[in-house]
């Protein structure tokens, strides 16, 4: 069942990136949605990263974090306006995503799936919670190929396993 688990992942990611290197420079930033393209997947990385930990407390943000940049929307956690200072480039995401990658394997591996999910806001077994995470990534993945089928781009490959 964890092989399963991993392919699901990888598979997901991989499409993930799929839309991140198809994506043209012009809406990677685009300011006239909510959430602009790069954002979108940043915090899908983000939160896939945060739910392969074993806990909240032992997760080791991405070196490149910023505060507020793994919400989506106008605002921040404090409910200011969210400010974009530093705008993270399709090669620094696809770098983060091959990490994520890279690492699912021994996280998935090292757990028991009938353990909590290790997170309070999430009321669910670990086994639960990987799969919720697989569906939160192509919740994104859904959402970014919409947008760029808007922008007249539509060869974004289906991924059934990896």
């Amino acid at each position: 069942m964890k092989a399963a688990i991993i392919s699901q992942y990888r598979a997901a990611l991989a499409m993930l990136i799929d839309t991140i290197e198809k994506c043209p420079d012009a809406l990677w930033n685009d300011i006239n949605y909510d959430s602009a393209y790069w954002r979108i997947v940043y915090h899908s990385l983000f939160y896939t990263d945060l739910y392969l930990s074993e806990t909240v407390n032992s997760f080791i943000a991405w070196n490149k974090h910023l505060p507020n940049y793994n919400r989506l929307g106008k605002l921040n956690e404090d409910q200011t306006p969210f400010v974009t200072g530093t705008v993270y480039s399709k090669e620094e995401l696809v770098a983060y995503a091959g990490l994520i990658i890279s690492n699912t394997s021994t996280l998935v591996d090292e757990e028991s799936f009938e353990y909590e999910s290790g997170f309070p806001w999430i009321k669910m077994t670990k086994f639960e919670l990987h799969l919720y995470n697989v569906r939160h990534i192509q919740h994104h993945v859904g959402q970014l190929i919409e947008r760029l089928h808007q922008n007249g781009i539509s060869a974004i490959d289906w991924k059934g396993k990896a």
